[in-house]
């Protein structure tokens, strides 16, 4: 009775040190909205832009680079974030999963998350789940995407006190919960209740529908408007539901897309909402004053920036050289490919040749083979099995050198099977492909068919109605 009391007391204090600890960590004021006080935590963005896939199957975008990178400076320059991009090349499978990961691993409490992606996506309706397709994924191979649950594990994993997923991509829509309303007055104390309370959430491009790839000023319509919304905002902290209020009509009005914000199902959302704050930005006056006194500071940052550039470009001339070298490789194998079929086409052309002159059979321009021996004519049908009536319709309407076209008999198939000869036991001017079961015109008795199956020379009935079959004439003197 004692243990159990005394466990009770010491849980009970632990929960209200946390209650307390938490409670503490609580913003009290909208003066706090502020990144250098330091109470907000860092706000940290991932930022994916893929346009130019490797997979030739998957088609490339046009505006996914210009949205990811203006995307990037505005966060990073007017919102204060701390950006990573993953553009085109380095946004693999494994790096973006990686990347997933390492958020969810570094971020703190008090901190903040961004995730924005723009690519293609695709619905898994099986699952009524959705893909993100990384760079390097395979076309119609899910296995090499990167599906929705990893996203939404990643988030749920995430320390961070906020985490918002901005995709433009096709059927974002599949990640959503329910929708919450915003209040009719916003005011200090709605942005305080948002920001304290944890929140997982998403803004979409669209639904589980495609989405435009086109839109202003190289950018997407739905890049556009969220990069003039978060430009032109002149408020000190503006949530995404704000952002969102204001843009999605004008994107359901020049598009056919419907953009969606809500929670992210299943991330452990608990009512609050992300919030932008501004970076105060300083006067000129003293920007160029502190420049002044700073000057080797500003030296060792231009040169810092010249370096970052230097690397970037020589990664892209890495993936450029590395393109090249795939795309001489398939040419190389293409021009392979086109010789050995130029071979195959003359050696029957060749054998085709040698065929058409020997001492039995011949065959015509039309492909009538004649058999010198029986004075028969012999005309092979489609490749493919087809029903009794079906057959003999397509005897009765072929017209070829006159319609006095017939079914075989048995004897008249007979007397072309050879065994050994060609790959059906018969001349390969006839039938050039596998021993072929064909309809006789011999006495048909209902729901049962005579043929002839050229893989053993036998004449004998069948139940299946589905045979090939074969024509035949008697040449006129």
């Amino acid at each position: 009775m004692k243990k159990s009391l005394f466990i009770l007391v010491v849980l009970g204090i632990v929960s209200l040190v946390v209650t307390q600890s938490f409670a503490t960590r609580a913003l009290k004021v909208v003066a706090d909205f502020d990144h250098k006080k330091g109470k907000i935590g860092t706000y940290r963005a991932l930022v994916i832009g893929i346009q130019n896939y490797q997979d030739p199957k998957i088609p490339d975008l046009k505006t996914s680079l210009n949205d990811a990178k203006a995307v990037a400076d505005i966060l990073q320059d007017k919102y204060g974030f701390e950006v990573e991009s993953l553009l085109d090349g380095s946004a693999t499978r494994q790096i973006m999963y990686s990347k997933l990961r390492d958020l969810a691993l570094k971020t703190k409490e008090e901190d903040s998350v961004l995730i924005y992606y723009a690519g293609h996506g695709d619905l898994d309706r099986q699952y009524d789940d959705g893909w993100w397709i990384p760079v390097d994924a395979e076309g119609g191979k899910p296995a090499t995407y990167l599906d929705n649950i990893q996203i939404q594990k990643a988030m749920r994993n995430m320390k961070a006190r906020h985490v918002l997923l901005i995709s433009d991509s096709c059927y974002s829509g599949s990640l959503f919960g329910q929708a919450r309303s915003m209040p009719s007055v916003i005011n200090d104390k709605y942005y305080l209740n948002l920001y304290n309370e944890k929140s997982r959430w998403g803004l979409t491009s669209g639904n589980k529908t495609p989405v435009s790839d086109s839109g202003t000023g190289g950018n997407s319509i739905f890049a556009y408007q969220l990069i003039k919304k978060l430009r032109n905002n002149d408020k000190s902290f503006i949530t995404t539901q704000e952002i969102y209020t204001d843009i999605a009509p004008i994107i359901a009005n020049n598009s056919e897309q419907t953009p969606l914000c809500r929670p992210i199902r299943g991330t452990g959302d608990q009512g609050g909402e992300f919030v932008f704050v501004t970076a105060a930005l300083k006067p000129i006056e003293q920007t160029v004053q502190e420049n002044i006194a700073n000057d080797d500071f500003g030296n060792n940052r231009q040169e810092i920036s010249q370096e970052r550039r230097s690397i970037e470009r020589q990664k892209r001339e890495i993936e450029i050289e590395k393109l090249k070298q795939e795309r001489q490789k398939l040419a190389l194998e293409k021009q392979k490919f086109d010789l050995e079929r130029q071979k195959l086409e003359a050696d029957k052309k060749k054998q085709f040749e040698e065929l058409s002159t020997n001492n039995q059979y011949s065959k015509d321009n039309n492909g009538i083979v004649f058999d010198k021996k029986t004075r028969l004519e012999w005309f092979a049908g489609p490749n493919k099995n087809m029903a009794f009536s079906k057959a003999r319709k397509w005897i009765k309407d072929l017209d070829i050198n006159n319609r006095d076209w017939r079914l075989p008999t048995k004897k008249e198939l007979q007397s072309i099977y050879k065994k050994g000869e060609g790959r059906s036991n018969c001349t390969p001017l006839l039938i050039d492909s596998d021993p072929w079961i064909v309809y006789t015109r011999d006495v048909h008795v209902e729901n049962i068919y005579d043929v002839f199956y050229f893989a053993n020379g036998l004449g004998t009935y069948a139940r299946n109605p589905f045979h090939k079959v074969i024509a035949v004439r008697t040449r006129k003197l």
